[in-house]
C-alpha cells in the first residue's frame, strides 16, 4: 500500500527508555511497518520524554511527553474536552493543547503497544491508567490499534466493567495468546485477532551482535540471567526471598563449572532508585550476595533492546523474569527458564510446544529453580530444535500486527 504522503503513526505505551520489552516492540514497528504499508512518520508518546531522547533511534521518530502525570491532569481532561467539541462540531484541535495531543489528532492510526492492559491485581491506580491511556485517541475520534498484548484476566468487577467500556471501542486487538483470547470472548467482543508478540520481529544487526560479543568476552559457555524487579516485589509479598534465590542458584551454577554466569537488567533507568521499570538495583543486590568465589559477570548498563537480544542470543540457556527476555530467548532458539508473575509468559511458551520451562513465583524456593534449569539444561539441544522449528509459524503470526495497522490505515484512506 502506497500514499502520496507519509502514513502517520502515533505509538502509545511504548518508549525507547526504561523497560527494553517496550523499546524493542517500538524497535520492531520502525523496522517493518514501512515495509508493508510504505513511507511512515512516527510519533512516539512516551512517558519518558528527555530518557528516550539520549537513545540511539530516537532522532528516527518525533517525541512527545506522556508522562502519567500530564496523561491524568492535562491530556485526557483535553481529549474528554475535544470529544465533547466534536459533538458540536467544534474542531478537535481547538483542545490540542499539546503536541502529544496534536499528534494524535493528526494520525491516520494509533498503534497502542501496552505489554499487558487492563488484568485483575494490579491496583485501582494502573486501571486508571489502562483506561486514560487506550481512550486518549478515541476520544479524538482516530483508530486504535492494540498491538499484541496479553489482556485480562477481567473477573474484578470494576476492570470488567472498564475493560468492556474501553476495548470495544477499539478498531483492532490484537491477542497474544489462547489465554488472552478466551479472556476477551468472554467480554463478548469481536475485534480481536490472533497475533504473535510485535517484538518477535525486531531485527538486530552486526554492529549490535558486535557490541554484545564484547561485552561477553566473546565467550560461549554462558548462562544469561535476567531478573525482576516486579517479580521481587511480588515474592516479597508472599514471604520468599528472591535475591537469596537468585543468588544461590548461580552460586551453584557457577560452583558446578559448566556455565559463566551473567547477569543484567532488562529494564533499566540508570541513576534512578528500584521500580518495576528499573532492574538495575536488583542485580546489583543479587551480585552482591553471591559468594565472594563466584565467578559471574554484570552487565551494569542501560543497554539498547537489540543489544541484549544480541546478548541472550549468545548464551546456552537463560533464566528470564522479564517477559521480553523471554521473548528474545524464544526469538534466537535459546532454551530458557522462565520465572514469571502474570498468565503472559505462559501463553507464549504455549505457542512454541515446550514444556517444563516456566516456574510461577510462588513456587520458588528450596531446588526447585535448579530442579527445573537442570532439566531444560539437559534437553537443550531437543529445546533449541522445537523453538527453531516454531519460528516461522510465530513470526508470521507476529506480522499480524502490521497487517492490523494497514488495515486501518487502508480505512482511513478511502
Amino acid at each position: 500500500m502506497t500514499t502520496d504522503r507519509p502514513l502517520r503513526v502515533a505509538t502509545l505505551g511504548g518508549a525507547f527508555s526504561g523497560n527494553k520489552g517496550s523499546a524493542s516492540m517500538v524497535y520492531a514497528l520502525l523496522d517493518n511497518l514501512p515495509e508493508m504499508v510504505g513511507a511512515c512518520r512516527f510519533d512516539v508518546l512516551t512517558t519518558y520524554p528527555s530518557e528516550d531522547a539520549a537513545e540511539p533511534r530516537a532522532g528516527e521518530v518525533a517525541l512527545h511527553s506522556a508522562t502519567p502525570k500530564l496523561l491524568a491532569f492535562v491530556l485526557f481532561p483535553l481529549a474528554v474536552l475535544a470529544a465533547i467539541g466534536r459533538v458540536v462540531r467544534l474542531p478537535i484541535r481547538l483542545f490540542c493543547r499539546t503536541s502529544a495531543l496534536r499528534a494524535l489528532a493528526d494520525a491516520d492510526v494509533v498503534v497502542d503497544l501496552a505489554g499487558i492492559s487492563f488484568s485483575d491485581g494490579r491496583g485501582i491506580p494502573t486501571l486508571g491508567y489502562n483506561v486514560m491511556m487506550t481512550s486518549l485517541p478515541i476520544l479524538l475520534g482516530r483508530e486504535v490499534v492494540k498491538a499484541s498484548q496479553a489482556l485480562g484476566p477481567f473477573d474484578e468487577s470494576l476492570n470488567r466493567f472498564a475493560a468492556k467500556r474501553v476495548l470495544r471501542r477499539v478498531a483492532t486487538i490484537c491477542s497474544r495468546g489462547r489465554r488472552t483470547a478466551e479472556h476477551l470472548a468472554g467480554l463478548g467482543l469481536f475485534n480481536v485477532v490472533a497475533a504473535a508478540d510485535l517484538a518477535f520481529t525486531m531485527r538486530v544487526s552486526e554492529q549490535a551482535t558486535a557490541h554484545a560479543a564484547g561485552l561477553l568476552g566473546h565467550r560461549s559457555d554462558l548462562l544469561v540471567v535476567l531478573p525482576s524487579t516486579v517479580v521481587d516485589t511480588s515474592c516479597r509479598r508472599i514471604g520468599i526471598d528472591y535475591v537469596e534465590v537468585m543468588s544461590a542458584f548461580i552460586d551453584e551454577v557457577a560452583a558446578a563449572g559448566r556455565y559463566h554466569p551473567v547477569l543484567a537488567a532488562h529494564s533499566a533507568r540508570p541513576g534512578h532508585p528500584e521500580s518495576k521499570m528499573n532492574d538495575q538495583p536488583v542485580c546489583r543486590r543479587i551480585h552482591q550476595s553471591l559468594v565472594p568465589a563466584t565467578d559471574c559477570t554484570l552487565l551494569d548498563a542501560n543497554l539498547p533492546p537489540d543489544v541484549l537480544r544480541a546478548v541472550i542470543g549468545a548464551a546456552e540457556v537463560v533464566v528470564a523474569s522479564r517477559f521480553h527476555a523471554m521473548v528474545s530467548a524464544l526469538a534466537t532458539a535459546t532454551p530458557v527458564v522462565v520465572v514469571g508473575w502474570s498468565h503472559k509468559y505462559g501463553e507464549v511458551l504455549d505457542a512454541f510446544g515446550v514444556v517444563g520451562c516456566d516456574v510461577g513465583y510462588e513456587e520458588l524456593g528450596g531446588d526447585m529453580l535448579m530442579t527445573r534449569f537442570s532439566d531444560v539444561a539437559s534437553r537443550r539441544d531437543e529445546i533449541a530444535a522445537q523453538i527453531e522449528a516454531a519460528l516461522p509459524r510465530v513470526r508470521d503470526s507476529s506480522a499480524e500486527n502490521y497487517r492490523a495497522v494497514a488495515a486501518v490505515a487502508r480505512r482511513q484512506q478511502e
